[in-house]
Parts: structure tokens; C-alpha cells; sequence
């Protein structure tokens, strides 16, 4: 009888998770032609960071996706991609005050303290060629970018679906200012706790008026300094085979990928977002192994989770948790991601930075007794100025870098 309580428990406990891509309830909220494709383009990293200067580059962004995603990101900029007319309403400028006043408190409390705590703790990963896998993100390009600035390609997925962009009309400032206020509301808890809430998630972004990821990574790449390039959909048949189509067109969220190619500034080569909006439980890997063999097929990966939902813990996450740790050379993570104790087991080196403290009330079973003894009797634990994951009101930030031994 214990055993099958256990188990009910577990079921529930993932059923009020939502196998979500970015966080628990925690607190109530306050163009392409089509093409065929075999296989994945990756070209080689810059090694600039966002903070440099413009350089010389051949690739051609594109201005008016990149007009409209400063549009929606509250920042101006010179080539408005025929859209002047709405950057200069109203409702444009009263959005471009009130976001930018909530991205500067972002910016002090917690932006400007992870900068140099990237430079100085995982710079070494930056200098060389990675791609990033960040399993459970939803839409949040921002910290991907934020700790790996420098990488060929970021291959995320959540369960949000990728969506589309607005098409703003100046005749309709009523559409534009609803847009742009639901915009605001969809990024609050990030700006607030630098984390989203599934839940709040799933309402946020399946609105008439807002839909999908794609609107909030288009405000996080001009945030972090960014030009789109271009904007598609990767569709697999069922032979794994991949079609390229314009984004707008409707497609199978299950066998369909978000791509997105975006200039960042100072660096001469594109990089690649892909994305993709489905459930990767266990059961459901057979009928997705499309999306498997499309994660398996990026050499040199890195790893980053946060404020994960704690389901790496699970078996029904077991390929996933399985890819992170046979196919990452080093893993930056919070406790909610792969359980430590198979890091020590495979004899990984693992840094600890912050303070470990028992999860808050929505993820209790996530508590790690192996972690929290590596806490307090290491002496090389390094502190924290800055807060990582659900603890977001205190300094209780547990941080794990994790590095796979050279062969």
C-alpha cells in the first residue's frame, strides 16, 4: 500500500506540474520560400560578447522583423523597417516607459551581477565551440543567452507552443496597445523573479490576442542586443525527413520545429535558435523520436537548466536526464535539474555556489539530503550575489556547474 501511495503521490504531483517548461505557482501573478532540408546547419561561434562594438559581416538581418521585435521589446532603433508611424504613438511610447523601467530593476538586481559571475566562474566554456541544450525552457532565450552568449546554436523546447508575431496596423492602435500591455503582462514574473510560472504561462500565451512563444524570444533577442535574420518552421514527415516552410504557415505542433537565425551585435556569424513545444515524457519519446535524434545530432553541448519543475528527478523524464548527462560537456544548473548525486556517481566535477535549502511547498519531493551534506561539508562552496531559481526572494540560491571528467 505504501508503494501504490507513492506512486499516486508521484502521479499527482507531475499532473500539477504541468510537465511545465519554467516554474511551479509559487505565488498568485501580480519568411522563407518552402525548401527541404536533411540536416542541421551549424556554423562557428563568435567569440565576442554582446557588450562589443558592431563588426563587419555579411549576414543581412532582416529589417523589418527586427523593427517589429524592438517594437514589442520597448526599443527604439534607427531602421524602423517602415513601421515609424508606430513607434511613434502613443501607445508605443507609453509601453517603451513602462517596460524599460521594469527591465532596468531587472537589469540592477540581477543582470548586471550574472555578467561578471559568467566571465569569471564559466568564461572558459564561452571561449570555445559549443552548442546549448536548455530541456524545460519555454521561451526563456534570455538566460540562455545571458550565460552562453556565445554559442553556434540553442535547442530549447517547453510545453508552450511556438505561435506567431503580431501584425500591427496603425488604424488599429487599440489592437497595438492590447498587444503590447499583454506583452508586459507575459514577461512580469520573468522581470519580477527572472523565472516564468507554467501555469501563468499557459494562459499568458494562448490569448486571442498573444500567441506562443515566438512574440517573447523576438522581445529577448532585441533585449540582448540582437537582429533577426529570419523566422520558420522545420516540419518533420514520418520518415524524420525535414521540410522548411514559412512560419505562418499551420503545422503539427508534434513534428514541428521553431527556427529562428539572429545577428547578435559585434559578432560576424549567425546564430540558431530551435524550439520546439511538445511533451517529451517517456511515453511519448517513440512517437517523437524525430525530436530526440534532432537533439542527438549537435556535437559539443552544454547544458542548462532552470528552475526546472525538479523533473529531471523523474523517470519519466529518463531521456532526457540521459542526454543531458551522456551528451553534455558541462552543465550549469540550479537543484530542480539532474539530481546531483549522478554527477558524483559518474565522477563529474561539480562547483557549488549559494546556500541549499528544502524547496519550496510546490516541490517538496525534490529535497536532496546528498546535496544538501556536499553544502555543508565543502569547503569550497562559493558564494552568491545574485538569485538563480525559486528562492528568488531570499539568498537560499543553490547553483551547480558541472563538468564531465576529460577522457
Amino acid at each position: 500500500m505504501k508503494l501504490l501511495n507513492k506512486y499516486i503521490t508521484l502521479a499527482l504531483l507531475i499532473s500539477l506540474l504541468g510537465l511545465g517548461a519554467c516554474g511551479g505557482k509559487g505565488e498568485n501573478k501580480e519568411n522563407s520560400n518552402a525548401t527541404d532540408t536533411s540536416k542541421t546547419t551549424k556554423k562557428d561561434s563568435a567569440k565576442t560578447d554582446t557588450k562589443q562594438p558592431e563588426v563587419t559581416t555579411n549576414v543581412k538581418p532582416d529589417a523589418a522583423l527586427t523593427a517589429k521585435a524592438h517594437l514589442m521589446a520597448g526599443i527604439e532603433l534607427d531602421d524602423k523597417g517602415g513601421m515609424d508611424e508606430l513607434f511613434a504613438t502613443s501607445e508605443a511610447q507609453e509601453h517603451f516607459k513602462l517596460l524599460n523601467k521594469s527591465w532596468q530593476q531587472l537589469e540592477d538586481n540581477r543582470l548586471s551581477k550574472i555578467r561578471p559571475w559568467r566571465d569569471k566562474e564559466i568564461g572558459h566554456i564561452n571561449k570555445e565551440k559549443h552548442n546549448l541544450f536548455y530541456p524545460f525552457s519555454g521561451p526563456d532565450f534570455l538566460n540562455a543567452f545571458l550565460y552562453f552568449p556565445n554559442c553556434d546554436n540553442y535547442i530549447m523546447f517547453g510545453l508552450e507552443p511556438i505561435g506567431e508575431l503580431p501584425k500591427f496596423d496603425i488604424k488599429d492602435k487599440k489592437f497595438l496597445k492590447n498587444y503590447l500591455y499583454r506583452s508586459r503582462e507575459a514577461l512580469a514574473e520573468l522581470l519580477k523573479r527572472n523565472y516564468f510560472i507554467t501555469s501563468f504561462m499557459s494562459g499568458d500565451l494562448n490569448t486571442a490576442t498573444m500567441k506562443g512563444v515566438l512574440p517573447l524570444m523576438a522581445i529577448f533577442l532585441s533585449r540582448t542586443g540582437s537582429k533577426i535574420v529570419k523566422i520558420e518552421r522545420i516540419v518533420f514527415d514520418t520518415n524524420g525527413n525535414r521540410k522548411i516552410v514559412p512560419v505562418t504557415v499551420p503545422t503539427d505542433k508534434n513534428r514541428t520545429l521553431l527556427h529562428i537565425e539572429f545577428l547578435a551585435k559585434g559578432k560576424a556569424n549567425s546564430q540558431h535558435i530551435y524550439y520546439f513545444g511538445s511533451d517529451i515524457q517517456e511515453k511519448y519519446v517513440k512517437q517523437k523520436k524525430h525530436f530526440i535524434d534532432f537533439i542527438k545530432s549537435f556535437d559539443n553541448k552544454v547544458t542548462l537548466t532552470k528552475s526546472a519543475s525538479y523533473l529531471p528527478h523523474y523517470e519519466i523524464f529518463t531521456t532526457i536526464r540521459n542526454i543531458i548527462l551522456d551528451e553534455s560537456s558541462a552543465v550549469l544548473q540550479d537543484d530542480t535539474g539532474v539530481p546531483y548525486r549522478y554527477y558524483k556517481e559518474r565522477g563529474w566535477n561539480v562547483q557549488l555556489y549559494g546556500k541549499y535549502a528544502r524547496p519550496v511547498a510546490d516541490f517538496k519531493s525534490g529535497y536532496q539530503p546528498a546535496l544538501r551534506d556536499a553544502f555543508k561539508t565543502g569547503n569550497t562552496v562559493k558564494k552568491l550575489d545574485f538569485t538563480y531559481g525559486y528562492h528568488w526572494k531570499t539568498d537560499n540560491t543553490s547553483l551547480l556547474f558541472c563538468q564531465k571528467p576529460k577522457k
